[in-house]
């Protein structure tokens, strides 16, 4: 407890100033403590401290990266396949006539856990335990990735709508 007291504030901060998203700095800092207790828990002997818990919260950070990245390159590939479709989605958006740039726009603005819960569910079309066993959390985890997802969606999506209509 006095770890995570003592450490969480600059640990966030940390992760804050290095992802540039308050919700993948959560991400990480909650990573970081969660691997401390797992060792602790485990008794192997390792020196849990300040130094320990900025290590494994920076290697989170490039694990956020690296999948952000896969995520992209799996959203655009999506994106353009599905580029002829139309019709409207299980969110309630229509993407008739609508660029594929306009749902890029959208997803790049979430946060990338929010993200890759919403490509895989939607795009590559796994169900909510097939997320929940992707991204490595809960059910019940996964629901709420999903949810707060959709929310930041649909407000994206609104805003660039805005956007198009004002430059219009």
């Amino acid at each position: 407890m006095a770890l995570y007291e003592a450490n969480v504030d600059d640990l966030y901060r940390f992760c804050l100033a290095r992802t540039g998203s308050e919700a993948s700095a959560e991400d990480a800092t909650s990573e970081a403590f969660l691997a401390a207790a797992r060792t602790f828990a485990a008794g192997r002997g390792v020196d849990v401290d300040r130094p320990w818990l900025f290590v494994v919260a920076r290697r989170r950070i490039v694990d956020q990266w690296r999948s952000a990245e896969r995520n992209r390159r799996r959203v655009e590939r999506a994106a353009r396949a599905a580029g002829g479709q139309t019709g409207e989605d299980d969110i309630g958006h229509s993407f008739e006539d609508q660029p594929s740039e306009r749902v890029l726009t959208a997803l790049r603005s979430l946060p990338t856990r929010q993200r890759a819960a919403l490509a895989l569910r939607y795009l590559d079309e796994y169900s909510v335990a097939e997320v929940a066993t992707a991204l490595a959390v809960d059910y019940r985890a996964a629901e709420s990735l999903l949810a707060r997802g959709r929310r930041g969606f649909s407000k994206a999506w609104a805003a660039t709508a805005q956007r198009e209509d004002e430059r219009a």
